[in-house]
């Protein structure tokens, strides 16, 4: 297994063995359980097998949904995502869409640690499997946000987040970013836990002083590798710092400096089988004892390097040995293999250079690919909401015609029944009109039938000559006489008449402005077909006052002498 995997699987995944290990990463901060993860993630992956892994995850999920521990169920998520990318050869766009949904629910739940782990996975994938460096990149970006919004003290992991990103640009000699995240990495309290990594950290940002030939600080950091207080980096790293620390002296020319720095890392790592910095300090230490005319030395570092440089796989050091090989032989008379060896020292950095390059290109392609491929995904989002704005323009249209003719509807009805309304209060009030003109005339009946019953009575007292007959004919005749009418009733009278003709009393007066109000009642009373016997009860007038209102009516209304109330008003049509 690659050691990347392995550090990366180890740092990644809850390891269970029986439940009441379990119990003791129940509803814990991620800081605190980080340090058992070792020997269980071992744990789990000796399990090889596939189903029997699945199994054990499946039991492991539903153990923390049991105690509604989110944190460890989604690790379980994580794991089987990781594994399935790092593990297993059906490896599918799926896994892609596992991961993103899994940084969508632990963002939405805040549990950052796993959407940070489950970035970084991606990123790798991209990186080493997929070899799309640009979409690595996009993954690293995005776990930097992340990373600004955790503290080493929540997240341990950060140091080494951080070095991952200053790896990436490192890789691309891109020194001047690679910096800024390895600084970022080393500034963070070192501790048991993340002490390998800020070390790392620490190497990594000497060699890109030492790159652009700032050997004093590239030396700083360097040191403070070899001055560690912690076991493990004492260990790994200090040799490898020495080494780094000899080859800035060896760039200097101070060879008595680099010599015994060069030779304990060649030493150590000898000792380790760590074939690349063994081939890396022996040929520099070739080069030196070049200079300084040992060539028996010179050819054991030579061969030394060589040997090791094959077993490393890393050619690339090839461009570095071979302008070595070149002057040795030179030096040693042998001028075709001193060509030999230049020729292949020009092909070998050709080589280098043609790998890097492509590397580049291939980035600036991934990068182009990723814009058009953006630019599509805008156009098309263009389009589509284009599309879904002139689907909700139609709605809204649409709802604005309904809600239109809603309103209109209720507006029509609500007018409607204003006119209905309207319509049933004229309908009353000409009700009530005709019953006051209909009361009216009963009243003037009534009257008339007591006229008459007195005229009767009269007659009778008449012929009996008696002091009583004349007395009740004085009284009859001051009774006729009398206005049965009080100006409020005249008054209401033609206040109901008017709802009845409405255009009946302004007809008459524009058409015939000489009219007398008294004449204008005698007309209204003809409308009204009444006789004059009944008119003058009603206006307590006498029947020859009421017959010369007529003939002074006739005249003024151009009528002849044949014509009567009723056949001069209806020649007016009023």
């Amino acid at each position: 297994m690659k050691p990347k995997y392995l550090l990366c699987f180890f740092l990644i995944f809850y390891p269970f063995v029986a439940f009441s290990q379990y119990e003791a990463l129940l509803h814990k901060p991620y800081a605190e359980k980080i340090g058992a993860y070792s020997k269980l993630y071992l744990q789990l992956i000796a399990l090889k097998d596939s189903e029997a892994i699945a199994r054990k995850t499946a039991d492991i999920k539903a153990f923390a949904q049991k105690n509604n521990d989110r944190e460890l169920e989604m690790e379980m998520d994580l794991f089987t995502v990781y594994y399935h990318i790092e593990f297993k050869k059906h490896r599918n766009a799926k896994n892609i869409s596992d991961l993103q949904l899994l940084m969508t629910v632990s963002e939405n739940e805040g549990i950052l640690h796993v959407k940070i782990r489950a970035i970084r996975v991606l990123a790798d994938y991209y990186w080493f499997e997929l070899k799309n460096y640009e979409l690595a990149f996009e993954q690293y970006l995005l776990m930097e946000k992340e990373l600004d919004r955790v503290s080493a003290k929540d997240y341990p992991e950060l140091p080494r987040d951080m070095s991952k990103i200053g790896e990436a640009y490192y890789f691309f000699q891109d020194y001047a970013k690679a910096i800024k995240y390895f600084k970022k990495a080393i500034n963070v309290p070192e501790d048991e836990f993340n002490t390998m990594f800020i070390n790392s950290a620490r190497n990594t940002l000497g060699l890109c002083y030492q790159k652009v030939k700032k050997y004093d600080l590239s030396n700083y950091y360097f040191n403070k590798i070899v001055k560690t207080r912690f076991a493990r980096p004492q260990r790994d790293w200090i040799h490898l710092a020495k080494g780094n620390i000899g080859a800035n002296y060896y760039y200097l020319g101070e060879y008595s400096k680099a010599i015994p720095l060069l030779e304990h890392d060649f030493k150590k790592s000898s000792a380790l089988n760590d074939y690349g910095p063994v081939a890396g300090a022996a040929t520099l230490l070739a080069d030196i004892f070049l200079s300084k005319g040992d060539m028996k030395q010179s050819w054991f570092y030579i061969s030394t390097a060589r040997n090791n440089i094959a077993n490393a796989d890393q050619p690339d050091r090839l461009q570095h040995l071979y302008p070595i090989m070149s002057k040795w032989y030179g030096a040693n008379g042998n001028e075709n293999l001193a060509r030999l060896y230049l020729d292949s020292t020009i092909n070998s950095i050709k080589a280098y250079q043609e790998k890097f390059n492509a590397l580049k290109v291939l980035r600036a392609q991934q990068k182009i690919s990723l814009k058009d491929a953006a630019l599509s995904r805008a156009e098309f989002d263009l389009e589509k909401q284009k599309k879904i704005n002139e689907r909700n323009f139609l709605i809204v249209i649409v709802i604005g015609l309904a809600i239109l003719i809603v309103l209109g509807y209720f507006v029509q009805k609500k007018k409607q029944q204003t006119i209905e309304i309207a319509k049933l209060k004229i309908e009353a009030e000409l009700k009530n009109a005709q019953s006051e003109i209909d009361l009216f005339i009963y009243k003037i009946n009534e009257q008339t039938k007591i006229a008459e019953r007195f005229n009767n009575e009269l007659k009778k007292l008449k012929s009996s000559e008696s002091e009583d007959g004349r007395l009740f004919e004085n009284t009859v005749e001051e009774l006729r006489l009398t206005k049965i009418l009080t100006d409020d009733d005249w008054i209401n009278f033609q206040k109901h008449f008017a709802k009845i003709f409405p255009l009946f009393s302004s007809h008459i007066k524009s058409n015939f402005p000489t009219i007398t109000e008294a004449e204008l009642r005698y007309l209204m009373l003809s409308k009204l077909q009444l006789s004059h016997k009944e008119m003058a009860q009603a206006l307590g007038i006498s029947p020859d006052a009421v017959r010369v209102t007529w003939n002074r009516v006739r005249k003024k209304l151009g009528g002849s002498l044949d014509d009567t109330p009723q056949s001069l008003l209806n020649s007016m049509e009023v």
